[in-house]
């Protein structure tokens, strides 16, 4: 694949560049923009998030108008290279990646910012999207899906990506795959958070493709508190519809209280019970009840882990100037 590079000169003294490429769906994409927003927000000023998306993907007339108002289409990012760029994954709805609609122009994104953006960070989807592409490395399926926070080790207190954290960070997870520690070492990345001993893996990782630093983020730092219920709502509604065809989805771990668990395996129960309305039932589901006891144990932790990706942005373009 050939891509066209422009890469304009960068000015020192300006506002650092953050370019978010939103590829999610309807329901999560407002969301998506603001949970990213508050954590390169937070990570200092002088700072400008600039949006794009795929234009080309059939869209509400909800979402295309919050499109159409403050997002650029994603070709127009070719002439625009920011100094940090976030790509977002999506939900997936094939076995195999490069079957996605979005593929063509993520791996095309992919090959463009390798060369013309000085760090990238991936979400989820995005960073299984990059190993596949850059390294061959297949995903793997999961059991059941892996829902929840969970706590990694701090690979190296010493590495720029984890200055300030402490030895474990936890880390919002919502995903059907993975790709193993093995694989991920075995290509030359570096663990920055997660490992073997964690019970999900990897969430935080490293390596240098063609002129870029990419991060890739197999959970979900930037997750908002109520985005794990939010999915739980969503997965619980689609097994409902499905009348039992769909397996019923798992609680979410280390995120909600005793009280709060005990109340979904209540619900759960009937919801599985031969004699229901499913759509009365997905109406009765009780999402204000839990959503009061839910505690953000991640917040913290997501926008060191950004200021500190934000700060290598800032070296790299002060190294170009």
């Amino acid at each position: 694949m050939v891509v066209e590079l422009f890469t304009p000169p960068r000015r020192a003294g300006r506002p650092l560049t953050v370019a978010l490429v939103n590829n999610m769906p309807d329901g999560a994409f407002t969301d998506t923009e603001d949970q990213f927003r508050r954590l390169v927000s937070g990570a200092g000023p002088n700072l400008d998030l600039e949006l794009y998306t795929i234009t080309a993907i059939e869209r509400s007339d909800r979402v295309a108008l919050a499109i159409d108002a403050r997002y650029r289409d994603l070709d127009e990012l070719w002439t625009r290279p920011p100094d940090a760029l976030i790509v977002t994954g999506t939900e997936p709805t094939q076995p195999d990646m490069r079957d996605e609609p979005t593929w063509p122009y993520i791996a095309r994104l992919l090959a463009w910012a390798a060369d013309s953006v000085p760090t990238v960070l991936l979400s989820c989807l995005a960073s299984h999207a990059s190993l596949l592409f850059f390294d061959g490395l297949q995903r793997e399926r999961l059991p059941h899906k892996c829902s929840g926070v969970y706590a990694g080790p701090v690979a190296n207190p010493a590495d720029p990506l984890a200055a300030g954290l402490a030895e474990e960070m936890v880390t919002p997870h919502s995903r059907l795959n993975e790709v193993p520690v093995t694989a991920l070492v075995d290509a030359g990345y570096r663990i920055v958070v997660g490992g073997e001993e964690s019970p999900v893996g990897w969430s935080v990782a490293t390596r240098d493709i063609g002129n870029a630093q990419f991060v890739l983020c197999q959970g979900h730092p930037e997750y908002g508190t109520l985005s794990l219920l939010r999915e739980y709502r969503r997965d619980v509604r689609r097994y409902l519809q499905s009348r039992g065809a769909l397996p019923y989805p798992l609680i979410p771990d280390g995120y909600l209280s005793r009280r709060a668990q005990r109340t979904l395996a209540e619900f759960a129960a009937v919801a599985t019970s031969a004699n229901h309305d499913p759509q009365q039932l997905a109406a009765a589901f009780p999402y204000r009840q839990i959503a009061d006891s839910v505690q953000n144990t991640w917040r913290a932790p997501s926008m060191t882990l950004y200021a500190n990706w934000l700060e290598l942005a800032r070296a790299a373009v002060a190294t170009v100037a």
